[in-house]
C-alpha cells in the first residue's frame, strides 16, 4: 500500500477517509434495508394471518347467531305456516263453493233460456194461429191474389123485377165463393164474417148494416187459377149463369193478381161458449 500523498496542504481532506466512510455507510444501509424488508414481510404475513383469523371468527359467530335465531324463530314460522295452510284451505273451499254456485246458476240460465225459447216458439205459433183465425174471422185486413166478381142489374130492369139482383142472389154467390175455396170475401169493400148479414133494407141491399148500390163487386182472395172454375162448378155458379142468360143480369168473373180487403167493422160478439157446455 502506498502512503497517502502529502503534497496537499495541511487542511486538505484525505482520500482514504472518504472511502472508508462510504464503505461503512453503504454496508450499514444495505443491512438495515434487508432487515427492514424481512421485518416488514413478517409484519405483513402476521397482519394477513390475523385478519383471516378475525374474519373466520366473525363468520363463525354469524353462523352461530343465525342458527340460534333459526331455532328460536322455528315455532313462529311453524305457526305462520299452519295459518297460511289453513287460509289456503279456506279459500279453496270458498272457491269450490263458488264453482258449485256457478254451475247451478249456469244450469238455471240454461233452463230459463230453454223456457224463453219455448215461449217464443209458442208465441210465434200462437201469433200465426191468431193471424189465421183473424183472416177467417175477418178481424184483420188481408192481401193476396184472387178473383173479382162484378154483378149488376139488367140494363132494362126498370119495370121487370126479374132483372134486379136480390139479397138472396148475393148470398148465393158469396156461399159459392166460400165453397170454391175463398179465404176472405168482401162486397163493395164490406168484409164478410160469420156475423155479417146480406139483406134488403128498404129498396137497397145492406151488408154489415151499410147500404150498397149496384154494381156489386164481390172480391174473394184465393187461388186465381182454380177459384173461377171451381165457382162455375157450384150451384151458385150455375144459378148466376142462368140469371145472366135468361134475364140479362151482369155476371163477370176476373182473376186479380192482388186484392186488399179491409178488416170487418167491430161486431157485437161479447162472449162465446162451446155448444153443449153449461
Amino acid at each position: 500500500m502506498t502512503a497517502p500523498s502529502t503534497s496537499a496542504g495541511p487542511g486538505a481532506p484525505r482520500h482514504y477517509d472518504d472511502l472508508l466512510t462510504q464503505v461503512l455507510s453503504s454496508a450499514l444501509d444495505q443491512d438495515y434495508l434487508a432487515a427492514s424488508q424481512r421485518a416488514d414481510g413478517r409484519a405483513r404475513t402476521s397482519g394477513r394471518t390475523s385478519t383471516f383469523v378475525v374474519v373466520v371468527a366473525l363468520f363463525g359467530i354469524l353462523i352461530g347467531v343465525s342458527a340460534l335465531q333459526t331455532v328460536r324463530d322455528r315455532p313462529a314460522q311453524e305457526a305462520q305456516r299452519a295459518s297460511l295452510v289453513d287460509e289456503i284451505h279456506r279459500r279453496q273451499a270458498n272457491l269450490n263453493g263458488m264453482h258449485r254456485l256457478l254451475t247451478s246458476l249456469q244450469a238455471d240460465v240454461t233452463r230459463e233460456q230453454a223456457d224463453v225459447t219455448a215461449s217464443v216458439a209458442e208465441e210465434a205459433k200462437l201469433g200465426a194461429r191468431l193471424t189465421t183465425l183473424g183472416v177467417v174471422a175477418g178481424t184483420v185486413p188481408v192481401t193476396g191474389p184472387g178473383v173479382d166478381v162484378t154483378v149488376d142489374n139488367a140494363a132494362d130492369s126498370g119495370e121487370d123485377p126479374a132483372g134486379v139482383i136480390r139479397d138472396s142472389d148475393l148470398q148465393l154467390l158469396v156461399d159459392g165463393l166460400w165453397q170454391s175455396g175463398a179465404e176472405a170475401v168482401a162486397v163493395n169493400g164490406q168484409r164478410l164474417t160469420s156475423l155479417s148479414s146480406i139483406r134488403y133494407a128498404g129498396r137497397a141491399i145492406t151488408v154489415n148494416y151499410q147500404s150498397l148500390t149496384p154494381p156489386y163487386v164481390v172480391a174473394a182472395i184465393g187461388d186465381p187459377d182454380t177459384l173461377p172454375a171451381a165457382l162455375m162448378g157450384t150451384a151458385a155458379g150455375s144459378a148466376w149463369q142462368s140469371l145472366k142468360s135468361n134475364f140479362g143480369i151482369r155476371f163477370d168473373v176476373e182473376s186479380a193478381p192482388k186484392l186488399s180487403l179491409p178488416a170487418a167493422p167491430r161486431d157485437h160478439l161479447t162472449y162465446a161458449r162451446e155448444r153443449g157446455s153449461n
